[in-house]
């Protein structure tokens, strides 16, 4: 924790701001995760894995130091937790974004399917990156959705 000695009053307060709301994320992180997993369980919907993280205080502290003077707060950033469904099928990834759609409150104009930015012919980075909320959380987080050989690529 103690990356911060190039950061300005602004970024330290929301680095502190984090770290205050650091047990909060990890609750929203295995509520989330639960529901997703109970979701796509009752809906039939087998896939590889889901997986979460919440982004590191060392982490946090780089990116403010690069672009700090963007985030008017800690809910100005979207990617703090996030959480990746990765199916075995490309159908799949359409059927888990509805069930995301039906079960949080979705960004659309900080969401992003990076599936239709590259070219026919290329592979890239495919996946579909919804920006999610849930009512009594004030910060928001990203959920990527993509199939294991996407997964696979992007790890490349």
């Amino acid at each position: 924790m103690s990356r911060t000695g190039h950061l300005d009053p602004h970024c330290e307060a929301i680095l502190q701001e984090y770290q205050d709301n650091l047990p909060r994320f990890r609750e929203v992180e295995a509520q989330v995760k639960d529901t997703l997993k109970r979701t796509l369980a009752d809906a039939g919907l087998l896939v590889a894995a889901i997986e979460s993280r919440i982004k590191s205080y060392d982490s946090l502290a780089g990116k403010l130091e690069l672009k700090g003077h963007k985030y008017k707060s800690l809910a100005g950033l979207t990617d703090i937790l996030g959480l990746r469904v990765i199916t075995f099928y490309i159908d799949d990834v359409d059927k888990v974004a509805s069930a995301v759609e039906r079960l949080f409150d979705i960004d659309w104009e900080n969401t992003v399917d990076k599936r239709k930015i590259h070219e026919i012919d290329s592979f890239g980075y495919l996946s579909l990156h919804y920006i999610c909320s849930v009512p009594g959380f004030p910060y928001r987080f990203e959920i990527q959705m993509r199939t294991l050989l996407q997964h696979a690529w992007a790890n490349m």
